[in-house]
């Protein structure tokens, strides 16, 4: 069952997005984001290649949309214009935040992701965007690091449990 979720930056000119299909929930998706997807170029070139099946950790090149023996298939974005050949999934715009949560959620998404750039940096110097995502209940954009990294070690706490289950049968 796919969590679905839409991924926007905030540009000079409004909101760019576009819709992902799998595991769009903070600790997949949102911790993707937050561990991959910092710095705003690289995000714009990704949003601009329009709707999505997956986000890896990288852009990546054109590949066969369905060979999933394809090994580029784990760590690349899987886009369906690129990918696939599919007609009209081109991103979105939005004029402001309030546009993205009232439309962000027209397609079926669970989840939408926004990066700002609100002046941090990383160790560098170098400027990065901070994450923020409301989910279809609530419509309410909070920071998202900290709910992704909590989210993502209690997914792979609950994996350890299962693996602990499976020697223990």
């Amino acid at each position: 069952m796919a969590t679905r979720a839409r991924i926007a930056i905030q540009t000079e000119n409004g909101i760019i997005g576009a819709y992902q299909h799998w595991d769009g929930y903070p600790g997949g998706l949102g911790y993707n984001l937050i561990d991959n997807w910092y710095k705003a170029d690289k995000i714009i070139d990704a949003i601009k290649l329009g709707n999505s099946s997956k986000w890896g950790v990288i852009i990546g090149e054109k590949i066969d949309f369905d060979d999933r023996n394809n090994p580029m298939q784990d760590v690349q974005n899987v886009y369906y214009t690129r990918d696939r050949g599919e007609k009209d999934q081109g991103p979105k715009v939005y004029k402001n935040e309030e546009d993205y949560l009232d439309k962000g959620f027209n397609s079926g998404e669970d989840y939408i992701y926004l990066a700002k750039n609100t002046g941090q940096k990383d160790y560098l110097g170098n400027e990065q965007v901070t994450w923020y995502y409301a989910s279809y209940n609530s419509k309410e954009f909070k920071p998202l690091e900290e709910d992704a990294i909590n989210e993502h070690i209690n997914m792979l706490k609950e994996h350890l449990e299962r693996i602990k289950e499976r020697k223990a049968a």
